[in-house]
């Protein structure tokens, strides 16, 4: 069951997963689970947005899907599928690829959620602007790894079990430092 709570994560309750080697590429399909190829990662997860029993897409995965309400929209289905989103790339200056009081919190909680807040240090963060955001999908985790002196950074949604809607124009920013590169925004509709 996928709850949408605020969670702030102490550094042992974030997890670190060493694998070998990375790709700057997503991968599609049942190889979207990992999203990073294999290199040493980490991670952010919210512990109360549990993946079990859902299967990860990449965007171009779920689009075209004649039941949306747009072709362009990623459709998924409520409680067993997420959708993969790359974050943009960041530069590794000294001491960025480190996890010190991680967490992902609902941004904009207090009134109507705009979003969400992902802190990784003191000096690096993200921040996941969605249009008319509803509770449709909740931010599971954040999955991060460092090639070549770059931050790559995956972004992994859960469509929300109770929910049926849109999510509009979700859009990835790096805080705290400038991003190499920015990415488009997604619309996610789950039903």
């Amino acid at each position: 069951m996928v709850r949408f709570t605020t969670t702030t994560l102490s550094l042992a309750t974030a997890l670190v997963i060493l694998a070998s080697g990375c790709s700057s590429q997503l991968v599609s399909g049942a190889d979207a689970a990992s999203g990073l190829g294999s290199c040493a990662t980490l991670v952010i997860a919210d512990p109360a947005t549990s993946l079990d029993g859902y299967t990860r897409f990449l965007p171009d995965d779920k689009r075209n899907n004649p039941s949306a309400g747009d072709p362009s929209y990623v459709y998924l289905h409520a409680g067993t599928e997420a959708v993969v989103i790359a974050g943009p790339d960041v530069a590794n200056a000294g001491g960025l690829f480190t996890l010190m009081y991680p967490g992902i919190a609902l941004d904009g909680a207090d009134v109507v959620p705009d979003g969400y807040t992902v802190r990784v240090n003191s000096q690096l963060g993200y921040g996941v602007a969605i249009e008319d955001f509803e509770y449709e999908v909740a931010l599971a985790r954040v999955e991060m790894c460092e090639v070549n002196q770059v931050i790559q950074s995956r972004f992994v949604f859960a469509a929300n079990p109770t929910a049926s809607g849109v999510a509009h124009n979700i859009g990835i920013t790096a805080t705290g430092v400038p991003a190499q590169s920015a990415t488009a925004p997604v619309t996610v509709e789950v039903r």
